[in-house]
């Protein structure tokens, strides 16, 4: 009995289908774009920041500047610089006055940042005020305090081992697509300028001033989980210590820190969104003085690409 022509062909059709399915899968980028350029960024932040000063009877400042709200922008290839191209991303975000807790004092707050994007470098601006903290006193009336902090830093950050299969972007600014769970380890250093005045004269500032002046080396890794769907989560962990000096006694100081960062999130073909847990310590040595700075968040991002 003489087989069907159509069954004779059979096996030739499945290899045929698998010479031309397989690649598409094997040579997706592990890291692609989109083919939009420009994105439209919108931020909500929860936050809590602590100040706990040596000088102050060992009593947390706590701020009081718990909502957050921003925009932002990015925009792919805004320049060719070293034959690299280089995209940028800009976000502000203001402290809603209307969100601080009742019994509080009222935490005046901005931040705003710009970051670039050569090959896998992660380089970064930023500026972070604060202004107005509170006493928490156990079983007696909230101590407000004038205190205004001024963080002013640039940093670098190189994906040392991203081999092109990973990109913090993707987990964080949500403008470009990873295809597969990659990692990679973080090198870099950061310059930064950290500026204190307290006007109602507690803190054991110099003329109720402080300076420091900062430079940075920072270690760290960090992993993304590529599901199905879109979906995604990274855990991000990065520590440093820095080298300054305090201007107004003219002290050295330390400054060791841990960044770390949790991200979940979604990417579809216009609109991205993710939460991020946030948590930043950071203590400060010099004289005899010793003040520990802890920030934490709640954020959520929104971006639509055009």
């Amino acid at each position: 009995m003489s087989s069907s022509p159509h069954i004779k062909r059979l096996p030739l059709i499945v290899l045929l289908f698998a010479a031309f399915a397989a690649p598409i899968e094997a040579n997706e980028p592990a890291v692609s774009r989109f083919r939009e350029r420009f994105s439209l960024r919108f931020l909500c932040d929860y936050n809590f920041m602590m100040i706990k000063n040596s000088k102050f009877d060992d009593e947390p400042l706590i701020s009081n500047r718990p909502v957050d709200v921003g925009i932002g922008f990015g925009y792919d290839s805004l320049f060719t610089l070293f034959g690299v191209s280089w995209d940028i991303s800009w976000d502000f975000k203001y402290s809603l006055p209307f969100t601080t807790s009742n019994g509080h004092s009222k935490s005046k707050a901005f931040s705003t940042g710009l970051d670039l994007f050569p090959a896998n470098w992660w380089l970064a601006a930023n500026l972070d005020y604060y202004r107005g903290f509170t006493q928490d006193l156990d079983n007696k009336e909230d101590f407000f305090i004038d205190l205004t902090i001024l963080d002013i830093y640039f940093s670098a950050l190189y994906m040392l081992t991203s081999n092109g299969e990973f990109s913090p972007r993707s987990a964080y600014f949500l403008d470009r697509r990873q295809s597969k769970s990659a990692g990679s380890m973080i090198v870099g250093g950061r310059l930064q300028r950290n500026t204190a005045e307290d006007n109602d004269g507690v803190l054991n500032y110099e003329d109720n001033k402080r300076a420091i002046n900062s430079l940075w080396a920072n270690l760290g890794y960090t992993y993304s989980w590529i599901f199905e769907n879109g979906l995604f989560c990274n855990l991000w962990g990065v520590t440093g210590i820095a080298y300054g000096r305090e201007s107004a006694k003219d002290d050295n100081v330390l400054l060791p820190e841990f960044d770390g960062k949790f991200a979940f999130g979604y990417i579809g073909e216009k609109w991205a969104w993710n939460i991020i847990l946030l948590f930043d310590y950071a203590p400060i040595l010099y004289s005899d003085i010793k003040e520990d700075k802890i920030t934490a968040a709640f954020k959520i991002l929104t971006v639509r690409r055009f």
